[in-house]
């Protein structure tokens, strides 16, 4: 609180600007005279108080306030406590102008500045002799604060195998006490080993990926196929995952070629991408393939014809394909089967038949007369067993 002192009255006055105390101060200079003055203290409260609205922005660590204030007197104060500079400036009779500087680092939210004004009389009076004063005027303010941050749009983007770290993705949030959030993408490193991480406030579980696997050194089981003269190879491969977790899995490779050094490559995938290895296994050598007899099966395209080798027998011989028991066939012309055949008509018979080995196979052969053409016919029937 200002003290009052008594006293003289100034005999003239004009506008000039003075800045002192806890407040600003506008004057005009005194006329000196020579003459004592006489002063009369009114205090009295006859002035108003006017401001601007002000908005405060985010971040501010002080905002200017300003407004009018129309008071009758010699020299104006106006007094607003934080202010770290206040201006007054002259502006019509009886209206002033003031501008001032306002510390807002240690608010949040709503607050109320009081601003006050009054005028005293100059001339070497004490500061602090009030002339005239107005009611003090309440400015209200609101100082942005945050409210809240938050992380939301998580995202678990990336695996570093080699260093065991996962990359998480996401939104910081700041979501304040008035206007839009303030959004900024960022992305954190979190160990393999972690199960869980806590990203403000939020709490995430820790992705479990792959993080190695090796080829077990245990002798694989082989398996040769005959059809394609390759092997088989079934081995175990040993898996570790970012937990530290270790399990064995089963895994069979074919086509391999025997007796020889074979490339064996594996791959697994988990949800952030491949890892393959590859690891040389000398194959053992092809079995010694059991000995099968090769030997007739069947005969086809058999052609059989005679010749005489005298009246009372015939001579054949024999045209043919032989197949065999591994596939393979062989075509045969005109062999000379071992043997004779009886001619029918040497013993008032229409036919005869004896037994032939023809390519390796027992046939049943008979020689028919046909009296009609007065001609001979051969034919064949495997025997049966």
């Amino acid at each position: 609180m200002l003290k009052i002192y008594s006293k003289k009255m100034v005999s003239a006055i004009v506008a000039s600007s003075l800045v002192f105390g806890l407040g600003a101060v506008v004057s005009a200079a005194p006329k000196d005279d020579g003459k004592q003055t006489g002063r009369t203290e009114q205090n009295v409260q006859t002035g108003a108080i006017s401001f601007n609205d002000v908005t405060v922005p985010r971040y501010a660590k002080e905002i200017k306030l300003s407004g009018t204030v129309v008071m009758d007197g010699p020299q104006l104060v106006v007094d607003i406590p934080g202010a770290t500079k206040t201006t007054v400036t002259k502006i019509a009779d009886k209206k002033w102008k003031y501008e001032a500087t306002v510390d807002v680092s240690a608010i949040e939210g709503d607050a109320e500045i009081k601003i006050s004004a009054y005028t005293i009389y100059t001339n070497g009076k004490p500061a602090g002799s009030v002339h005239t004063s107005a009611p003090t005027a309440i400015q209200k303010i609101h100082v942005p604060y945050v409210i809240s941050t938050v992380a939301e749009n998580t995202e678990w983007t990336a695996y570093d195998r080699s260093a065991n770290q996962f990359t998480l993705a996401y939104d910081e949030v700041e979501n304040w006490s008035v206007g839009d959030p303030v959004i900024t993408s960022k992305t954190m490193s979190v160990q393999g080993m972690d199960k869980e991480v806590k990203v403000l406030g939020t709490i995430l579980k820790v992705p479990t990926a792959i993080q190695d696997f090796v080829f077990s050194q245990e002798d694989p089981k082989w398996d040769f196929d005959s059809n394609t003269n390759t092997y088989s190879a079934t081995f175990n491969i040993l898996i570790t995952d970012s937990k530290g977790n270790v399990t064995t899995e089963s895994v069979t490779k074919t086509g391999l070629t025997p007796g020889e050094v074979n490339a064996v490559s594996h791959s697994l995938t988990d949800g952030f991408g491949t890892i393959t290895k590859t690891q040389e296994i000398t194959v053992p050598a092809a079995p010694a393939l059991p000995v099968v007899d090769v030997v007739a099966v069947k005969l086809s395209s058999l052609q059989l014809t005679l010749t005489e080798q005298n009246k009372e027998q015939f001579k054949v011989k024999a045209s043919y394909t032989i197949h065999y028991s591994d596939g393979s066939s062989k075509n045969i012309e005109n062999e000379q089967l071992g043997g004779t055949i009886k001619n029918p008509t040497s013993k008032n018979q229409t036919s005869s038949t004896e037994v032939f080995n023809i390519g390796g196979l027992v046939y049943n052969v008979t020689v028919t007369y046909v009296s009609t053409t007065k001609t001979y016919e051969v034919t064949a029937a495997l025997k049966q067993k």
